[in-house]
């Protein structure tokens, strides 16, 4: 389950829930460069802003709702709250720890082309699809519980076309 924290907050709020209440939680973190008027510093920012994932039954809503930060849950008005699967969790993980830059697009912001396996590379096994770029393809995969594509610039000749993927089923919660 992905729960909404205040802005700024994720990681105070990953370690409430932790220590308050005993959860499995997870905050996806990658390391970026930022500038400063007199150096240049590598910092650790939430891959995705306001975002923590937590593993938690239902009846577990309501408290972790109460921990302060925690502003709700991702939901939507068709399926109701946010499920993230555990692959979609281990594709999480895998651009987390990357050193490639990410980027983040809403689902509804890409057009979806081609269904690609990555062969070769830091990303070797994982399926997603090709967004349009100019001379490299950007692999993007589907969080399909956030509405979410994560995406990174891959050489082309590093995909290999495949079929696309049956639909997941929809659970209820992160398991």
């Amino acid at each position: 389950m992905a729960a909404y924290t205040s802005p700024r907050a994720e990681k105070t709020v990953t370690q409430r829930i932790a220590a308050e209440l005993q959860l499995e939680i997870y905050l996806p973190l990658h390391r970026v460069l930022r500038k400063w008027s007199d150096r240049v510093k590598s910092v650790e920012i939430p891959l995705i802003p306001s975002y923590t994932f937590i593993k938690m039954r239902e009846c577990d809503l309501w408290q972790v709702r109460e921990i302060k930060g925690v502003c709700g849950f991702v939901s939507f008005p068709s399926t109701g709250i946010a499920v993230i699967s555990e692959t979609d969790m281990q594709s999480l993980r895998r651009f987390a720890e990357s050193k490639a830059e990410v980027y983040i697009n809403n689902i509804d912001q890409l057009r979806v082309g081609a269904h690609v396996k990555v062969v070769d590379g830091e990303f070797v096994g994982m399926e997603g699809v090709i967004v349009g770029d100019n001379h490299n393809g950007n692999f993007a995969v589907e969080i399909s519980g956030l509405n979410l594509y994560l995406s990174v610039a891959i050489q082309q000749e590093l995909l290999q076309p495949i079929a696309p993927p049956k639909p997941k089923p929809v659970g209820l919660l992160y398991k």
